[in-house]
């Protein structure tokens, strides 16, 4: 069995001189990559993390910043909270938004509520229908939603009876905050 192995490395001295250099060659890049790559690697891995470390440290706060900030928040909305007072103003404001986008107003209602939690707070809930062409139509509902006021859209439908005249009728759903007290 030696015999036959040793025939064979005399006849094949090249491959096998080839395959030991590869071989060689082969160890020599694996240290290589252990030994500087690796201690490279890892001081780039320690500055990754200092670097992510500081900006998860940088985005916190302490929580009496936190609570400062979010109790000045909560002034500034409540600023831009209209008083009662000033609902006739803002019911124009909408029929006077309604006319600028050619949309004819149907039937209007409206119904205060306080809000739970907050007896300064009303929410008044209107209804209101208005109907025109689908872009006057829309150019309202976008003109509603860009309001200074804190109105929110709670729900809409869009009726069309006549498929052939481009009359939609929608039919809005909004509740406007507003304070009790000056």
């Amino acid at each position: 069995m030696n015999q036959v192995i040793l025939e064979i490395a005399r006849q094949r001295r090249r491959i096998l001189a080839v395959i030991l250099v590869l071989l060689l060659l082969n160890c020599a890049v694996l240290v290589f990559l252990k030994e500087y790559l690796a201690s490279a690697i890892s001081d780039v891995q320690a500055k990754w993390s200092d670097l992510r470390r500081r900006a998860a440290v940088a985005g916190q706060n302490d929580a009496s910043t936190i609570y400062r900030r979010g109790k000045a928040d909560l002034e500034q909305l409540k600023a831009h909270i209209p008083h009662k007072s000033q609902f006739p103003r803002l019911l124009g404001g909408i029929f006077d938004t309604a006319a600028s986008d050619g949309v004819k107003v149907g039937a209007v209602s409206y119904k205060p509520a306080v809000v739970k939690g907050n007896s300064a707070l009303l929410a008044y809930g209107i209804t209101l229908s208005v109907n025109g062409s689908y872009a006057a139509v829309k150019n309202f509902l976008a003109d509603m939603k860009k309001s200074g006021e804190l109105i929110v859209i709670d729900g809409m439908t869009m009726t069309n009876s006549d498929p052939y005249e481009e009359h939609v009728v929608m039919d809005l759903r909004l509740t406007v905050y507003l304070q009790e007290a000056p």
